[in-house]
């Protein structure tokens, strides 16, 4: 058994577990909404970029559909996972960046942030400086996709709560976590991850933590103002949900002036 306790990047120790961890806590079809977005705005000669990509969840699908797409994401070992999980057909295009310091080379028609990738962009002053430099990156009449959970309320908890146990390969993987709530808004999430074999000795444990801020779709709304972009429409749970109230995911189309 090996453990470890992540001060570093969280992304880089789940890199090997991520399908069976976030891959699979996504409850909706994000990846059909992406792709047939993508499909509707791009032509020949058209680029995505998918910030925080990952291993390629969306990515993957989005090239398999023969979109001109790149992926940026600011973990190594999340793309080295990427790269392996294409196959030997797609040779994905990915850069190592990180979204609070974007360096992008456009212009791109689309631009994604999925699967709440804007709030591990905690200082909303840095988001706002973030979300200008990408914007700058988008073609006239262009789209920015900014996605986020529906933010809840949210209380401290101190001891370790399970989210799951489910099958990972031939392995289970189990994860817990708590929450600190903190006074500028954000939260701060340590996550506990245990792999049992096939016999269900422990054969990993490690924790890791980040911290977050919730935005509501108001506030991804006047992050594309702020960035001189206008709001396009407003989508609830990847378009199988028409109620704000019930719903957990927005997604704002912002759309940069021709």
């Amino acid at each position: 058994m090996s453990t470890a306790n992540l001060g570093t990047w969280s992304y880089d120790a789940i890199a090997d577990i991520y399908a069976s961890d976030m891959g699979q806590s996504m409850p909706f079809d994000d990846i059909g909404w992406y792709r047939a977005l993508c499909q509707r705005e791009c032509d020949v000669g058209n680029r995505v970029l998918e910030l925080g990509c990952g291993t390629g969840r969306i990515l993957i699908e989005l090239l398999r559909a023969g979109i001109d797409a790149v992926g940026a994401d600011r973990s190594l070992p999340m793309l080295a996972r990427l790269r392996k999980d294409a196959g030997k057909d797609i040779v994905p295009k990915v850069v190592q960046m990180d979204i609070a310091a974007p360096a992008l080379r456009g212009p791109f028609r689309v631009i994604l942030l999925p699967y709440s990738l804007i709030t591990y962009l905690h200082d909303a002053a840095l988001a706002t400086a973030a979300v200008q430099r990408i914007a700058a990156s988008l073609e006239p009449g262009g789209c920015l996709v900014l996605d986020a959970f529906v933010p809840r309320p949210v209380a401290t908890f101190a001891e370790f709560r399970q989210d799951y146990r489910r099958a990972h390969g031939d392995s289970m993987l189990e994860r817990h976590k708590r929450i600190t709530v903190n006074a500028d808004g954000s939260n701060r999430i340590e996550r506990r991850y245990r792999v049992f074999a096939a016999d269900g000795k422990l054969r990993e444990e490690f924790t890791t933590e980040e911290t977050i801020r919730p935005y509501n779709p108001c506030e991804l709304i006047e992050l594309g103002a702020t960035a001189q972009l206008d709001v396009e429409s407003s989508i609830w749970d990847y378009g199988q949900q028409h109620d704000p109230a019930e719903a957990r995911f927005a997604t704002v189309v912002l759309r940069k002036r021709d």
